[in-house]
């Protein structure tokens, strides 16, 4: 073992700059990967949030609704009785779910729960202050028109709101920002990749009489690969560490010190779990650039 460390040793030491330039390239890719499955759980949870289907939320009136449908206060049941007559008579709505008060109510502590300004707003407010909601799905999203027109003059609708008007353009960011960080990312771990086995090609053609005296005096292919295998899971390891500690910065500064205060009524933020759980993706995949490479490669040129 000691003459293994010390092999390590003098291969890193040979390999200094080849080294650093792999750990680099590792880490960033690793970090873009990363990136984009938080920003995938992201996608999820905003789409969970808001329903990826529920094109038109239409909310009845409480005892605060300016709207002139409103004048009589809070919807009666009369009221709510024709809304929902009018959703099922109407044929462009496929399906429509309804939202309580308390449900809106446990929606919005979650949402403003996120930073101090919104746990101080949510004190002044109860479940009574939240509207009755239908949330509606179309058979078609785009023909959404229709619908709002014929239930923002109905009596007891305080309003109606288009989600995929509203929240579209939300869900085109996050998505084209997932696929731009993979497609990045993609391309560095090719490179990763072909670094790592350019380091072995090059490591090995200088230690080629080393390698041939081993294979004569009977080391197995094992000993002759473990010195590789390590320097290549080391850098694996560093480039691992860097990303994650990047990617808890990523988490400190943007998510926790600027998204979940400044935008934390907008959608719910990804936390702590959804980062761990793409730290320990990023570090599975680390290992595997790492050993399936260099198993590959030293097979190629250690067989001396």
């Amino acid at each position: 073992m000691r003459a293994t460390l010390s092999e390590l040793g003098q291969s890193l030491s040979r390999n200094k700059s080849m080294t650093i330039s792999l750990v680099v390239t590792m880490t960033v890719s690793l970090l873009l990967v990363s990136l984009g499955l938080l920003i995938n759980s992201q996608v999820n949870r905003t789409e969970k949030y808001f329903g990826d289907k529920l094109q038109v939320q239409v909310n009845l009136c409480t005892k605060n609704s300016p709207s002139t449908n409103c004048i009589g206060g809070v919807a009666t049941d009369d009221q709510k009785a024709a809304v929902k007559a009018a959703l099922n008579d109407n044929p462009e709505v496929k399906s429509f779910d309804v939202r309580t008060p308390t449900d809106n109510y446990e929606r919005a502590r979650a949402l403003l729960g996120q930073s101090d300004s919104g746990k101080a707003q949510l004190e002044t407010l109860g479940p009574d202050s939240f509207p009755e909601s239908y949330f509606v799905t179309l058979k078609d999203a785009q023909k959404y028109d229709g619908v709002v027109s014929q239930l923002s003059g109905m009596d007891g609708v305080g309003n109606v709101n288009s989600l995929k008007k509203l929240l579209g353009p939300l869900f085109d960011i996050l998505r084209n920002m997932k696929w731009a960080s993979w497609g990045i990312a993609g391309l560095l771990v090719l490179a990763a990749i072909l670094q790592v086995s350019n380091t072995i090609r090059m490591t090995a053609f200088a230690r080629r009489r080393e390698i041939g005296i081993m294979r004569l005096v009977g080391a197995s292919s094992w000993h002759i690969q473990l010195p590789f295998v390590l320097e290549s899971l080391l850098a694996a390891l560093i480039s691992a560490t860097l990303a994650a500690a990047a990617l808890v910065g990523f988490m400190y500064v943007v998510v926790y010190g600027y998204l979940r205060d400044t935008l934390g009524t907008l959608t719910t933020w990804v936390g702590w779990r959804e980062a761990g759980l793409a730290i320990g993706g990023t570090t599975l995949l680390a290992l595997l650039l790492a050993l399936i490479p260099t198993l590959v490669m030293t097979r190629k040129y250690l067989d001396v």
